[in-house]
């Protein structure tokens, strides 16, 4: 573990942002099958990755952190809180795993297990949403594991592939949420 860390899991590691992890983002974020995820439009180079980043993190109302593999330290994605409300207490969460080698290993689940915890048990949090695109059903059955419910549907919200396609709007009550580790 590097002198960054933050929160730690069994398999990965929530740090705070290295802007040399740019570098390993860059090939993500420009990888066709992340981006799909993702639904980004335009490529990135590694210095509007970082600005982008770090301009993210100056807000003052975000928590932007770096997915690491634990075993070897090196970054595969981020997670964050945007829009952190400390009068509603709440804020939007973020998952991005951009070393698709790394999928479907569980990593996702552990970053997200970590951010819930962090935000109900330590950031006071009493409510955490999302959005996610309705097709990907992955990623909606691990946030339902997690405690998340569907809340509503932002009808034709994106623009992708030559059509509009709708996300779901997920959230989790602090009260309803059990510290459930999966």
């Amino acid at each position: 573990m590097n002198d960054n860390t933050f929160l730690v899991r069994q398999h990965v590691i929530l740090r705070s942002f290295n802007p040399n992890d740019a570098l390993l983002f860059c090939p993500g974020e420009n990888d066709p099958d992340v981006r799909e995820t993702l639904f980004l439009a335009f490529p990135a180079n590694v210095d509007q990755i970082r600005d982008r980043i770090v301009a993210q993190i100056n807000s003052g109302n975000a928590l932007l952190l770096t997915i690491a593999d634990k075993t070897t330290d090196k970054a595969i994605g981020q997670t964050a809180f945007f829009r952190i409300d400390s009068v509603s207490r709440s804020a939007i969460f973020y998952i991005a795993l951009l070393d698709k080698s790394k999928w479907s290993q569980g990593l996702g689940t552990e970053a997200t297990q970590l951010m819930v915890e962090y935000g109900f048990n330590t950031l006071n949090l009493h409510r955490i949403q999302l959005h996610v695109f309705i097709d990907n059903r992955a990623a909606i059955h691990i946030y339902e594991k997690i405690g998340f419910k569907k809340e509503g549907v932002l009808r034709e919200a994106m623009y992708h592939h030559g059509k509009y396609c709708d996300f779901l709007v997920m959230g989790c009550l602090k009260s309803e949420w059990t510290q459930t580790v999966i």
